[in-house]
């Protein structure tokens, strides 16, 4: 006996994807920046002078340049002095004569001593004598400077970033349509049906 056998074939759907994914764009811009700084072009420099002093009334004196006061003032106390020791002079001599009767030979021994010469010495000298004399007095000028300062001024606008993402896109398509087929195969099978 011939069985009719019936034979199916089916073919699977497929489906296929088409992506899009565009690139990401980041656009930085750059900030505005300004700054300003006010100058105001005045540097003030003030100076005082400087000073020295001399101070040579020693020096000459040792010269004999003097100042009629000054001159006075010494012959003065030259004077005073001078006549001091003539006055202890005398007075020694007066005391020495009182004795007289002891026999000492007070009046030849007064008579030599007031005889004898004086011994003066000479010598090579400089004017003035002595440079510590001259005295030196320096006061070294100042410098102060002025510059006014003034603060700097920033401003920064800031500026975002630009960022642009696209939307990514998936397409799906059919790919492959699925199919079924029938087909009756072995034996006799009346299509007329």
């Amino acid at each position: 006996m011939n069985m009719v056998a019936l034979d199916i074939q089916k073919q699977d759907a497929y489906i296929g994807l088409r992506s899009n994914r565009p690139n990401i764009r980041i656009q930085q811009n750059q900030a505005d920046m300004h700054i300003r700084q006010k100058h105001s072009g005045i540097i003030e420099i003030s100076t005082t002078a400087s000073q020295l002093f001399i101070d040579q009334t020693e020096a000459f004196a040792d010269a004999n340049l003097k100042s009629p006061l000054r001159v006075a003032n010494e012959f003065w106390q030259k004077a005073q002095s001078t006549a001091s020791q003539y006055v202890a002079q005398k007075a020694q001599e007066g005391e020495q004569l009182k004795h007289i009767e002891n026999g000492q030979g007070a009046i030849a021994h007064i008579a030599k001593a007031n005889s004898q010469l004086t011994k003066t010495e000479v010598g090579l000298g400089f004017m003035p004598t002595s440079m510590s004399q001259v005295k030196f007095d320096y006061q070294p000028s100042r410098v102060s400077l002025h510059a006014p300062y003034q603060e700097v001024e920033i401003s920064v606008q800031k500026r975002p970033p630009q960022i642009d993402i696209p939307k990514w896109q998936v397409e799906a398509y059919v790919q492959q349509k699925n199919q079924i087929s029938f087909r009756a195969v072995g034996g006799n099978v009346n299509m007329g049906l």
